[in-house]
């Protein structure tokens, strides 16, 4: 049996409404009518996430330029990072989802955990409001913001241009590995990556991975500049 007041002392927040809740912690695996499941509420969370997130870092963080206050915000909201705070929440742990996707582990899945993160902003912001909404993103994403402003974490550019390119473009970058040179045990790779067949970046790197990092932050510094 489904217990709201557990998922209620896990998030810190008490609903006038429990079928909000529920229907945030409905995956679409478990009914037949899909708009039964939290996708609606996780459309709705994503826009209030970006909203209470920008204004955080507008009045928190007054001499960070925009460009450097987008791509905290993209660091800050990413599925990595809404995912671990969902961890931290156990919310694995009250994911409704179908008999066999539960034995296939999905509630562990880092974009499920995300998703389920954002429908429950959702579902507070049709509940209590934008001021609750604020309250509850701002306590637990302020020290994440904080620590990417302060200690500098590296920013991870595939992920912002997959989130750039999904926002302006409507679709994702491609990488694509041109060459590899050297030994076996100290390669250098090269790589291309393309939006709608276009070529926007160029990476090299002693791995794929570091590669496809360089292609995808010229990409972005390409966009942000304008000079595609």
């Amino acid at each position: 049996m489904f217990d709201i007041r557990k998922v209620e002392e896990r998030i810190k927040y008490t609903f006038k409404n429990n079928g909000l809740l529920k229907k945030a912690l409905t995956h679409r695996s478990s009914v037949r009518d899909k708009t039964q499941s939290n996708e609606r509420l996780e459309f709705l969370g994503d826009a209030v996430l970006e909203l209470v997130v920008t204004e955080f870092l507008i009045n928190n963080y007054k001499t960070i330029d925009e460009g450097k206050l987008s791509k905290i915000r993209a660091a800050s909201v990413n599925t990595k990072a809404l995912a671990s705070i969902a961890k931290k929440l156990e919310l694995f742990n009250y994911i409704i989802v179908g008999k066999s996707e539960r034995k296939e582990g999905i509630v562990y899945n880092e974009s499920i955990l995300e998703d389920t993160f954002e429908a429950i902003v959702g579902a507070i912001y049709l509940d209590g409001g934008l001021e609750k909404a604020k309250r509850f993103i701002e306590y637990y994403l302020a020290d994440t913001i904080k620590t990417i402003v302060e200690k500098g974490i590296i920013f991870d550019y595939k992920t912002y241009l997959q989130e750039l390119t999904q926002r302006v473009f409507g679709g994702l970058p491609v990488y694509e590995i041109i060459k590899e040179e050297g030994q076996e045990h100290n390669k250098t790779f090269y790589c291309d990556v393309y939006i709608n067949d276009i070529k926007y970046g160029f990476g090299i790197g002693k791995s794929k991975k570091e590669a496809e990092k360089k292609a995808a932050k010229e990409a972005v510094e390409k966009l942000e500049n304008g000079s595609v």
